[in-house]
């Protein structure tokens, strides 16, 4: 049978935005087994064969995630209230959010929330500490997959790829050919901007294909941290942005990092360089980008971005009609392998929280409380 909001369940989670394919429902029977009750949004997900498997074992809804307003209503739940959510995507978890879903109106308060993803800038941290909610993150879940992409936008960027198909198509080898000979990695310089996984990972890959790397990371990056990396450190961020011929971003949004690469620092960039954002769009201003690509005197030569301030349906950008940039739908981590490394662990964090902080008492859920995929 399947869960109603009044049955008693062990604890009660809102899936925001499952995940995709058959590892849905993976995930779902996983936080199940854990002792939470998932309840599915099913706003995004296109498949009706599995959008009917969800449903003929979960209780679901349909609502814009993206939304505030929508965010807070489902979880209120007309009283009844979540003790965990779960997501993907960078939802607006605001104050007024997070207020709403702990209220001590509610039959069931929120506690947790987890993104199967690395950041979480669109959480509102100050109000998950003062209200008593856990954020849990998969940091380094997909650092190889986003390695891929940055690689494969490097490329693109260096040598032409997407620019010569639309020329070809257009039906001018003319154009198509224009440039040659072309960049590449082999002999480049790849300065790297921050010092995590998927940076380290980055400079792996580049050094197969010929090319130096330099990194560039936060205080905490030491020389002794440093040692065993496979690039070399820089000081400043300036000597990294003026001595490489590929820039690329992996910082998480932050106070600190929000315009690190300004119209200023893009100056300083080589006039035949390009520059990779495959972190967050805060980091590198679309406008101060825009700007510097159509200025030949100023900034790199080309660019490649996979990520905006306005994503999905809504997304906005300067960028979109620049014919110096390559765009990617915020897709670097999405390989099938990355996404349920992803889930695996994020649901692995969960149930580590449910049993240090005993949030689900007796377990899991009774096996006649549910009906489990087939």
């Amino acid at each position: 049978m399947s869960q109603t909001p009044d049955h008693p369940s062990p604890g009660r989670v809102l899936v925001v935005d499952p995940a995709l394919g058959e590892q849905a429902l993976t995930e779902l029977t996983a936080l199940n087994d854990v002792g939470l009750v998932p309840t599915v949004n099913l706003r995004r997900m296109t498949d009706p064969a599995l959008r009917a498997r969800i449903e003929a074992c979960w209780d679901t809804v349909d609502f814009d995630g993206f939304a505030e307003e929508e965010l807070a209503r489902q979880l209120e739940d007309a009283g009844r209230g979540y003790q965990v959510l779960n997501c993907r995507a960078g939802i607006p978890l605001t104050r007024n959010v997070l207020e709403r879903a702990t209220s001590d109106g509610l039959r069931r308060r929120l506690v947790l929330v987890g993104r199967a993803a690395a950041g979480s800038d669109t959480f509102d941290h100050a109000a998950t500490q003062s209200l008593g909610v856990a954020i849990r993150t998969t940091p380094g879940a997909n650092a190889r997959a986003v390695a891929e992409l940055t690689v494969s936008l490097m490329l693109d960027a260096l040598r032409g790829v997407a620019r010569r198909d639309r020329d070809l198509r257009a039906g001018s080898w003319s154009a198509a050919v224009e440039g040659l000979p072309a960049s590449g990695l082999d002999g480049a310089r790849v300065g790297l901007v921050g010092s995590g996984a998927i940076a380290w990972r980055t400079a792996e890959l580049v050094r197969a294909f010929g090319a130096e790397a330099w990194v560039f990371g936060s205080p905490r990056f030491t020389p002794d941290r440093a040692a065993g990396w496979p690039a070399r450190r820089v000081e400043t961020l300036a000597e990294l942005l003026g001595g490489c011929d590929v820039v690329s971003v992996h910082v998480p949004a932050s106070a600190e990092t929000d315009g690190l690469i300004g119209a200023e620092e893009l100056r300083l960039m080589r006039p035949d360089s390009v520059l990779i954002n495959t972190s967050r769009a805060s980091v590198v201003p679309e406008e101060a980008l825009d700007r510097a690509l159509r200025d030949p005197s100023s900034g790199p030569w080309r660019a490649a971005v996979d990520v905006f301030h306005s994503e999905g349906a809504r997304l906005s950008s300067v960028l979109a009609d620049n014919p110096y940039c390559t765009l990617s739908p915020h897709v670097a981590g999405m390989t099938r392998a990355a996404m349920p490394a992803a889930s695996h662990r994020l649901v692995e964090q969960f149930a580590h929280f449910v049993k240090e902080t005993g949030l689900v008492e007796g377990g899991a859920v009774p096996s006649d409380a549910v009906v489990h995929p087939r």
